[in-house]
């Protein structure tokens, strides 16, 4: 998000972030734009002092849109590779499996295992095109899940004595 659109969204009551959710961007009684961090106050303002240079890379800013959905993350790592333990029910007339229940127990695959789930607004990054909430394209895995499966397939490959070469 460029400087005018950031303004812009602040201005239109939505509410803008810089990297994580705990520092928030917002328009003060003067008229300024500043960025705070929530757990301790810290503030600095959103440009220089000149008012034409951001004071973190574009790409950094997000909008949270809760109405877009939710992504699900590791507590530990905050990888969104993760799996809840369930059951399911067989449904003969559409011939498929079917979530019957959740159960609590939760693991991530990146960490190799249990964790607590955390759930976070999807983000809108305004003009940073392909970045979902997980700065990830959605229509393909995130590389970092990809290269991370590839080094356990690897890893699991010379254990069992198999895989290529």
């Amino acid at each position: 998000m460029n400087i005018a659109e950031i303004n812009a969204a602040v201005d239109a009551g939505k509410t803008v972030h810089l990297a994580n959710e705990g520092y928030l961007v917002h328009k003060d009684d003067l008229g300024q734009y500043l960025i705070t961090f929530a757990p301790n106050g810290s503030t600095i303002g959103l440009t220089d002092r000149s008012g034409g240079q951001l004071n973190r890379d574009e790409a950094d800013f997000f909008v949270s849109r809760p109405d877009l959905g939710l992504t699900i993350h590791c507590g530990t790592c905050g990888s969104e590779d993760v799996m809840r333990e369930g059951w399911a029910t067989w449904n003969a007339e559409l011939q498929v499996w079917e979530s019957a229940d959740m159960q609590d127990h939760a693991w991530c695959n990146a960490c190799v295992g249990e964790t607590k789930l955390m759930e976070r607004a999807i983000r809108d990054y305004g003009g940073a095109e392909g970045l979902s909430g997980s700065r990830c394209g959605q229509t393909e895995p995130c590389a970092v899940s990809v290269k991370r499966r590839e080094a356990r397939g690897a890893t699991e490959d010379a254990r069992s004595g198999g895989g290529s070469g």
